[in-house]
């Protein structure tokens, strides 16, 4: 496969910008498992474990750290910033969630979803609805692994199959959102 991107290229979880979706996601793997976590993504192992891409599972190893340190200190460095960074996106986007349900808001958009997990994670009050949108084979991947490990989500979840760079205001309202579900915006990234 071509590394070039073009207007109508796709991707699955192992491919392209694909991938950046499971670095993600070990990076709030590791987060979770350290002793003081500032983050808790229970699923993030789960779809980093079983997405085979054979790049981003070694992060999963508890001595990456040490490993890393040993080998190369200033990409150790790097590590650790990429997982603090991630670490804290992840809190903050939570605890705006959190803030925006408390508020009354009752639709929420991510956009390019990747793996992110929120939809299974998190504390929806009933009658919350979260729309994913990202690639068709990305979606299909995690809602698939979730599954087949007896994860169901916690909000009444929609996926939106479609690139960002085609008209996803209309896929997310095809797909339900509209009037009646607060006023607040919720269009984070995913993270």
């Amino acid at each position: 496969m071509s590394t070039m991107r073009t207007h109508d290229d796709t991707w699955d979880i192992t491919t392209s910008v694909g991938t950046t979706a499971v670095m993600v996601a070990a990076a709030r793997a590791i987060e979770t498992d350290r002793p003081d976590p500032l983050i808790r993504d229970p699923y993030a192992k789960i779809l980093v474990a079983d997405a085979g891409t054979g790049v981003w599972e070694f992060l999963l190893d508890d001595t990456i750290d040490a490993r890393l340190e040993t080998v190369d200190p200033e990409s150790a460095a790097i590590f650790r910033h990429m997982r603090g960074y991630q670490a804290v996106r992840t809190h903050f986007f939570d605890s705006y969630f959190a803030d925006a349900v408390a508020a009354g808001i009752r639709q929420v958009v991510i956009l390019a979803s990747g793996l992110d997990s929120r939809a299974y994670r998190l504390d929806w009050p009933a009658g919350t609805t979260v729309y994913e949108i990202d690639q068709p084979k990305v979606l299909e991947y995690k809602a698939a692994t979730l599954a087949a490990h007896g994860v169901s989500p916690a909000a009444d979840r929609h996926e939106v199959p479609i690139d960002l760079r085609q008209d996803w205001p209309a896929g997310v309202r095809a797909a339900g959102f509209g009037p009646g579900g607060g006023r607040r915006p919720g269009w984070p990234k995913g993270c």
